[in-house]
């Protein structure tokens, strides 16, 4: 089952995640999960009515300088059982893989994210995202960090691209 939330709605969910998830009290990955200013979307699998949430994607919709909307996944983490190289699979998905798709359900045209290390930074390219310095260099100056930014553009937009998407792709 999948539930967007806010932040204040998914605390309860976080706190839940933690345990399961049962970080060393030496990790210093759990700390930036809590996002205030972004939307949740959580994948629960339901057990005797009890919800037991297997992920998380956070994100929020940014707008680039000249009015070019996109989505920041500022997260995204799933259960240490339903990752790695042999994850427990749903429905014969992987968790992240029904995370991005719910995203993007969303009617905007580009995702972007960060990657946390080069094995993700080949499952994310398997997902269709690409990185480029120019184009990624307009993106970190909205979001704010200074990690490279991977991004993806939906294969079959749903609406025609604008001239400033052109531009930032260079496709003018």
């Amino acid at each position: 089952m999948i539930r967007e939330l806010s932040y204040q709605d998914s605390r309860s969910f976080i706190a839940s995640f933690e345990k399961l998830e049962n970080p060393s009290p030496l990790s210093t990955d759990w700390v930036d999960v809590e996002e205030k200013n972004a939307t949740y979307i959580w994948f629960l699998e339901l057990e005797d009515t009890i919800e037991k949430p297997l992920g998380f994607l956070s994100y929020k919709i940014l707008v680039l300088p000249n009015t070019l909307e996109f989505v920041y996944i500022v997260k995204i983490y799933v259960l240490k059982t339903h990752r790695g190289e042999d994850p427990i699979l749903i429905n014969d998905e992987r968790v992240s893989k029904i995370l991005f798709d719910e995203i993007d359900r969303k009617d905007v045209n580009i995702l972007t994210l960060e990657s946390a290390c080069t094995n993700l930074d080949v499952y994310y390219k398997r997902l269709g995202f690409e990185y480029n310095v120019d184009i990624s260099n307009e993106f970190l100056a909205v979001i704010g960090t200074r990690e490279e930014i991977l991004y993806r553009r939906r294969e079959n937009p749903s609406n025609i691209m604008s001239d400033t998407e052109k531009e930032i792709f260079g496709e003018k």
